[in-house]
Parts: structure tokens; C-alpha cells; sequence
């Protein structure tokens, strides 16, 4: 009898540590989900930050909504860790509640998603004409920059070679002049020495 009660909690055992690893598996698979839509929903948001006040609103509070959404839902996630590390008696019910309730969160969130994806699209068409605009304004002023740049490094390059010819020229001197010393205090040294001589 002892050794049949043995085997029935090993079985016990073993189930629970095998619906344990599938509730892990569902949790994980929750909160791969979840960044992705957070990820989505970053993407889209930044997408539409030129869009018009009205949209800008509407989309803020849309954005802000799925936050939230994802706030509670990662709460609910870690309510949930916590409470399956402290206690397994149980978790399969609690754990399974929570699964459908983040699944119910995260279809909320697809569908928070796929309204913020209809609006961009709606003014897609006129964000691109400006984005075209923009684009070509800013391809004028880097032209222009270009320009000045160039013109800078050409005026740089002749003060260089001007300054290099300056250079040359007072080295060009200084050895003149060093030749001319040297030549003098050699004249006054032969004349020094034929003074000493003549006397």
C-alpha cells in the first residue's frame, strides 16, 4: 500500500511539473506577445507623430489605452509568477484564469493595433507629400551646405598655400641674411687680423 501511495505522488509529481512547464510555456508565449505588441504599437505611434491635432489626440488616447492595457496585463503576469512560485496547490485554475485573461487583453490589444494601423494609413497619402517635401527641402539646404563647405575648404586651401609661399619667402630671407652676417663678420675678422699684423 505504501509503495502504490509512493507511485501516486510521484504520477502527482510528475503532472504538475509537466503542467507547470506548459503554463511557463503559455506565460512566456503571453509576454513574447505582448512586447511585440508594445514594439507594434512604439512603431505606429512614431509613425504618426506629424499626423493632424484631431488624429494626434485620438491616436494618444488609443496609445494610451493599450498602455494601460499592457500595464495591467503585465502586472496580472507577474501577479501570476509570484504566486506560482509561492504556492502550486491550485495554480492550474489561477493560472489558466490569468491565461485567458491576458489572451483577452492581447486581442484588445490586436485590436488596438489594427485601428492605429487603419488611421495611419488613412494619412499615409498626405505624409507622404510632406514627407516628399521635406525630403527635397533638405536636399537643397545639404547642396547648399555642400557648397559652402567646399567653398571654405578652397579658401582654406589658398590661405594655406598663401601662407606656405609667406613661409618659404621669410626662410628664403632668413638665410640671405644669416649668409650676409656671416659674410660681414668674416670681411671684419680678415680685416681684425690684418690689423693685428701690421703692427
Amino acid at each position: 500500500m505504501s509503495g502504490a501511495s509512493a507511485a501516486s505522488r510521484t504520477k502527482d509529481t510528475d503532472f504538475w511539473q509537466a503542467r507547470h512547464a506548459e503554463l511557463q510555456e503559455k506565460l512566456s508565449y503571453a509576454q513574447n506577445e505582448a512586447q511585440h505588441l508594445r514594439d507594434t504599437i512604439q512603431s505606429l505611434r512614431d509613425g504618426l507623430e506629424e499626423s493632424r491635432v484631431g488624429i494626434q489626440d485620438k491616436i494618444a488616447k488609443a496609445v494610451s489605452a493599450a498602455q494601460e492595457e499592457n500595464r495591467q496585463l503585465k502586472a496580472t503576469i507577474n501577479a501570476l509568477r509570484d504566486e506560482m512560485e509561492g504556492n502550486r496547490v491550485g495554480e492550474a485554475q489561477r493560472v489558466q484564469a490569468a491565461v485567458s485573461t491576458a489572451n483577452a487583453e492581447i486581442q484588445q490589444l490586436h485590436a488596438t493595433v489594427q485601428t492605429l494601423r487603419d488611421e495611419f494609413e488613412v494619412q499615409k497619402a498626405g505624409e507622404a507629400a510632406r514627407l516628399s517635401q521635406a525630403v527635397s527641402a533638405a536636399n537643397t539646404e545639404m547642396q547648399q551646405l555642400r557648397q559652402t563647405v567646399q567653398a571654405l575648404r578652397d579658401e582654406l586651401e589658398a590661405n594655406r598655400a598663401e601662407k606656405l609661399r609667406e613661409i618659404e619667402n621669410a626662410r628664403t630671407q632668413d638665410r640671405r641674411e644669416h649668409q650676409h652676417l656671416q659674410n660681414t663678420i668674416q670681411q671684419l675678422r680678415s680685416e681684425l687680423e690684418e690689423h693685428h699684423a701690421g703692427r
